[in-house]
C-alpha cells in the first residue's frame, strides 16, 4: 500500500513539474514572437521611411534639383560651380543657388534630427563627396555588401543603452545623378551609395509590454490553476487506491484457494496431454505414411488397386480412377472390383470369377501378367489392358492382392501406325530399288516407239500397233510414279492449274475406262479453282479413283465428279490424324456402288490391302492415291456404307495469285524446233544414249557422246569451244553429273546444262545431286519433250 502511495506521488509531482514546464515553454514562446513581430514592425516603419525619402529624391531628381534663396545656412555649393544656371536671380532680384537632391535630402536629414522622429536617415557613399556624407563602420560593412549583390541589410543594434533597428538599401546612378558624380567616374546603373534608416525600438514597445505583461500574467493564473486541480485529483486518486487495495487484498485470497485448486487440475491435464499427444503424433506418423504412399500410386502412370480376399476394393489411385470414369474413391472402395471392370471377356462373352487371373494371386498365392484382355469403364464402354496382380503377403498370411494396369488403346493404335509406315517403307525400297532401271527402260521404248510414230511410211495398222505400244509404256511409267508417289520419293512438279481444267482434261479418258453402263457426272465450280499440283500426278488419282468406282458398280451407277471450295477449321485427315485449317479447294469423287463397312474404311488406304479377289487387284491403287494428295500437302476423307455407295473428298490448299502462268498444254502446241548447236550428251545407259542421240542428231544437233561423268569432263575440256550445251545424268559411274558440271564450270563458268535422271528424290539427295533451280527432266521423257526442253535451255 505504501508502494502505492509512493507511486502515485511520484506521478503527481512529474505530473506538476511537466505542467510548470508547459507553462515556461508556452510563456518563453510568446516572449520570442514578441519580440520578432516588435522588430518586423520596426523593419517595416524603417522601409516606408526610406521609401518616402528616396520617392522625394526621385522627385527632386526628375526635376534638376531646387533653387533655393542663398542664406548663410543655404550657400551655393562648390560641387555644382561646373554648372552654368547654378546661380540665378529672380525677376524681383533675390539670389537663388541650385540644391541638388542628395544636398537637399542630407538637409532634411539634418533637420530630421532636431525633431522627434521615429525614423531617421542618412545618406552616404563609400566615396563621397562631402565628409558629412561618409558612413559610419555599420555603413560601410553595408555599403560592401550592396558591391557583392545584395539589396537591403538590416540589423538590431544598441546605442547608449537603447535598441534600435537599422536598415540600408543601395540607390543606383540615373540620368540625372551624372550631372554631379559623372567626374567621380560613375555611369549609369552603377552603385553610388545608400541611405540608411534607423529607428528606435522604444517607440514601438511602449504599447506592447503592456500586452506582455498580461499575457504573461494569464499564463501564471492558468499554470496556478492547473497546480491546484492535479492536486485536488491526485487526492481523489489516492483515496480510491485505498479502496481498491483493501478489495484486492479480498480478491488476493480467494485466488490462492482457486490456484492451489487449479494447480491439482493442471497436473492431472499435463498427464492427459502427454497421452492425447502420443497419441496424436502416432497417428499424425500413419497418416502422413498414408499420405505418401498415396502421393506415390498417383504419381504413377499405371494404374493401381487393391482387393481383399473376397474381391472388394481396398484402395485405388488416382490413375485407376481417370481410366475407369470414376469420379472419387469412395465409388470404389469396398466395392468388388470384378463385379464392376473385369466382368466380360472381349469377346463379350461373361467372365466367371472362378476363372479370373486376378483371383489366382490370393487364391494360389501366385502373381500373373496379362495382355489380351479388357477392363470396363462406368460408362459400359470397354479398352484394351494389360494387367499385373500379386499377393499381398502379412507375415506369412495372404490378405488380399494389389492390380496393376495399363490402358494400351494408344500402344495398340501407334503399333498399327507402325505396321502401315513399315508397309510404306517397304514399298518405297522396292519402289525406289527398280525406279532407276525401269525408268531407263521405259525411256528406250517410249523414246523409240515416238519415233517409230513419226515414220509417214507406216500404214494404219503399224500406226495403231505403235501406239499400243506407247499406251503399254506409258501405263507401266504412270505404274512407277504411282508407287514413287505413294511412298514419297517421286520428284513432283508443282505448277498452278485450275482444277475445273482438270477434271474436263480426264473427263473424256474416263468415260472409255468407265464403261457405257456407268454415266459420268461432273460438275465443277463457278470460275477458276488454282491450286499447286503435278498435273500428271493428279490425273492418276482421278484415274484410280475412277477404277475403283467402276469395280464397286458391277451392274452399272453413277459415277459424280465435283469441285467446290470450303473454309475448314478443323480438318482431320482420316490416316493421320493431322489438323490444318484454312482455305481448301475440295474435289469430291462418289459413286453408287457397293460401299464398305467401318473396318474396310479404316484400312483403305493401306498398301497391299484390297476386297478384290486374287489377280483383280494390287492392293496399291489407293495407297498411291493417298501418297500423292500428301505429296500435295493435302489429305482425304472417305464416307461409305454397306450398299450406300462411297464418297471420297480431297482437300488441297487454294493457290492465290493474280498472275497464273500459261498452261503448259499451251506451249505443248507448238512442234518441237531443232536446231544446230553441238551438245555433250553424257549417260552411263547405252540404251538411253543411243536413244537420245538418235532424237536430237534428227533434228539437226551435233551429239558429242560421253558414258559417265570423268569422260564427259575429259570429253568438254577437249571440245570447250565447240560445245554450246551439255546433257547428262544426275547420278553416273566415276562422277556424278553434278561433280563433272562443277568442275567444268571452275575451268568455264555459265556453260549451259540440263540434267536428265531416273532416280528417286531421296536417292538423288543422299547423292548430293539436287539443288535448287537447276534444270532437271525425270526419266521416261518423251522425245517431243525432251527437244522443247533442249531448246528452252539453249535459248535461254
Amino acid at each position: 500500500m505504501f508502494s502505492r502511495l509512493f507511486t502515485t506521488r511520484r506521478y503527481v509531482l512529474s505530473l506538476c513539474f511537466t505542467w510548470v514546464l508547459l507553462i515556461a515553454v508556452s510563456l518563453t514562446w510568446f516572449y520570442v514572437q514578441y519580440r520578432n513581430n516588435l522588430n518586423e514592425i520596426a523593419k517595416a516603419q524603417a522601409r516606408i521611411a526610406f521609401e518616402k525619402d528616396l520617392l522625394y529624391r526621385k522627385w527632386a531628381s526628375q526635376h534638376g534639383g531646387v533653387y533655393v534663396p542663398v542664406t548663410p545656412r543655404t550657400q551655393p555649393n562648390p560641387y555644382l560651380a561646373h554648372i552654368p544656371e547654378r546661380d540665378i536671380k529672380s525677376p524681383s532680384g533675390k539670389d537663388l543657388t541650385l540644391i541638388n537632391p542628395a544636398y537637399m535630402t542630407r538637409q532634411v536629414f539634418e533637420l530630421a534630427q532636431t525633431e522627434k522622429q521615429i525614423a531617421k536617415g542618412h545618406i552616404t557613399s563609400l566615396n563621397p563627396i562631402r565628409g558629412e556624407n561618409a558612413p559610419d563602420p555599420w555603413e560601410r560593412k553595408a555599403l560592401q555588401a550592396f558591391e557583392q549583390g545584395t539589396q537591403e541589410v538590416s540589423e538590431v543594434v544598441t546605442q547608449d543603452g537603447h535598441s534600435y533597428v537599422r536598415l540600408m538599401r543601395p540607390f543606383k546612378v540615373e540620368t540625372s545623378c551624372l550631372k554631379c558624380h559623372a567626374a567621380q567616374g560613375y555611369q549609369k546603373g552603377d552603385i553610388r551609395g545608400g541611405i540608411s534608416v534607423t529607428v528606435p525600438l522604444t517607440v514601438f514597445s511602449a504599447g506592447t509590454d503592456r500586452v506582455l505583461a498580461s499575457t504573461a500574467a494569464t499564463l501564471l493564473l492558468i499554470g496556478a490553476a492547473g497546480i491546484i486541480l492535479i492536486l485536488v485529483g491526485a487526492r481523489k486518486i489516492s483515496q480510491s487506491s485505498t479502496r481498491l487495495e483493501q478489495t484486492n487484498a479480498e480478491l488476493l485470497s480467494e485466488v490462492s484457494e482457486r490456484e492451489i485448486a487449479q494447480e491439482q487440475l493442471r497436473e492431472q491435464t499435463v498427464l492427459l496431454e502427454e497421452e492425447v499427444a502420443e497419441r496424436q503424433a502416432l497417428q499424425e506418423e500413419a497418416v502422413t505414411h498414408q499420405r505418401k504412399l498415396q502421393l506415390i500410386m498417383d504419381s504413377t502412370h499405371a494404374a493401381i488397386y487393391g482387393i481383399d480376399t473376397s474381391g472388394r476394393c481396398t484402395f485405388a489411385n488416382r490413375t485407376c480412377l481417370e481410366l475407369t470414369g470414376y469420379d472419387s474413391l469412395d465409388d470404389l472402395l469396398g466395392k468388388n472390383m470384378h463385379d464392376m471392370i473385369h466382368h466380360t471377356l472381349p469377346s463379350g462373352i461373361p467372365a466367371p470369377v472362378e476363372h479370373c487371373n486376378i483371383y489366382r494371386a490370393f487364391n494360389e498365392g501366385e502373381g500373373c501378367t496379362r495382355r489380351d484382355e479388357v477392363f470396363w469403364r462406368k460408362d459400359g464402354t470397354s479398352f484394351p489392358v494389360e494387367y499385373s496382380s500379386y499377393p499381398i503377403v502379412n507375415n506369412g498370411v495372404i490378405e488380399g492382392a494389389v492390380v496393376s494396369f495399363v490402358d494400351l488403346t494408344e500402344r495398340i493404335a501407334l503399333e498399327a501406325q507402325l505396321r502401315q509406315a513399315q508397309k510404306m517403307e517397304a514399298v518405297g525400297q522396292l519402289a525406289g530399288g527398280v525406279a532407276h532401271d525401269f525408268n531407263n527402260v521405259l525411256q528406250v521404248i517410249s523414246g523409240y516407239g515416238s519415233i517409230l510414230k513419226l515414220d509417214e511410211r507406216l500404214d494404219e495398222r503399224q500406226q495403231q500397233e505403235v501406239d499400243q505400244i506407247l499406251s503399254a509404256a506409258e501405263r507401266a511409267a504412270q505404274l512407277t510414279r504411282g508407287l514413287l508417289a505413294f511412298s514419297r520419293k517421286q520428284v513432283i512438279t508443282l505448277a498452278p492449274v485450275n482444277l475445273n481444267d482438270v477434271v474436263e482434261s480426264v473427263r473424256k479418258f474416263l468415260v472409255r475406262i468407265i464403261g457405257e453402263d456407268i454415266q459420268l457426272k461432273t460438275t465443277p465450280s463457278a470460275g477458276t479453282l488454282y491450286i499447286m499440283a503435278d498435273l500428271g500426278q493428279l490425273e492418276q488419282v482421278l484415274i484410280n479413283l475412277a477404277t475403283n468406282a467402276r469395280d464397286a458398280m458391277p451392274r452399272g451407277g453413277v459415277l459424280a465428279i465435283e469441285t467446290g471450295t470450303q473454309e475448314v477449321e478443323s480438318p482431320l485427315d482420316q490416316e493421320s490424324g493431322e489438323n490444318r485449317p484454312g482455305h481448301y479447294a475440295v474435289l469430291t469423287v462418289a459413286d453408287t456402288g457397293c460401299g464398305m463397312d467401318g473396318e474396310t474404311c479404316k484400312r483403305i488406304f493401306e498398301p497391299f490391302y484390297t476386297t478384290k479377289e486374287v489377280s483383280k487387284g494390287t492392293g496399291l491403287g489407293m495407297a498411291i492415291v493417298y501418297g500423292i494428295v500428301k505429296q500435295h500437302n493435302g489429305f482425304i476423307n472417305v464416307y461409305s456404307e454397306p450398299d450406300q455407295g462411297t464418297t471420297f473428298r480431297i482437300y488441297l490448299p487454294l493457290y492465290h495469285s493474280d498472275a497464273v502462268p500459261e498452261s503448259d498444254a499451251a506451249k505443248q502446241a507448238a512442234p518441237p524446233r531443232g536446231g544446230n548447236e553441238t551438245i555433250l550428251l553424257a549417260e552411263d545407259d547405252d540404251g538411253v544414249r543411243n536413244l537420245v542421240l538418235s532424237v536430237l542428231t534428227r533434228f539437226g544437233y551435233r551429239v558429242i557422246q560421253a558414258v559417265d561423268g570423268q569422260d564427259a569432263v575429259e570429253k568438254y575440256l577437249a571440245h570447250r569451244d565447240e560445245i554450246d550445251m551439255i546433257l547428262m545424268d544426275l547420278i553416273m559411274p566415276r562422277k556424278s553429273g553434278k561433280e563433272a558440271y562443277d568442275e567444268i564450270a571452275s575451268q568455264a563458268p555459265g556453260t549451259k546444262v540440263l540434267y536428265a535422271s531416273g532416280y528417286t528424290a531421296d536417292f538423288i539427295k543422299r547423292r548430293g545431286g539436287a539443288e535448287e533451280g537447276i534444270d532437271l527432266i525425270m526419266k521416261p521423257i518423251q522425245p517431243i519433250e525432251l527437244l522443247r526442253t533442249v531448246r528452252e535451255v539453249l535459248d535461254a
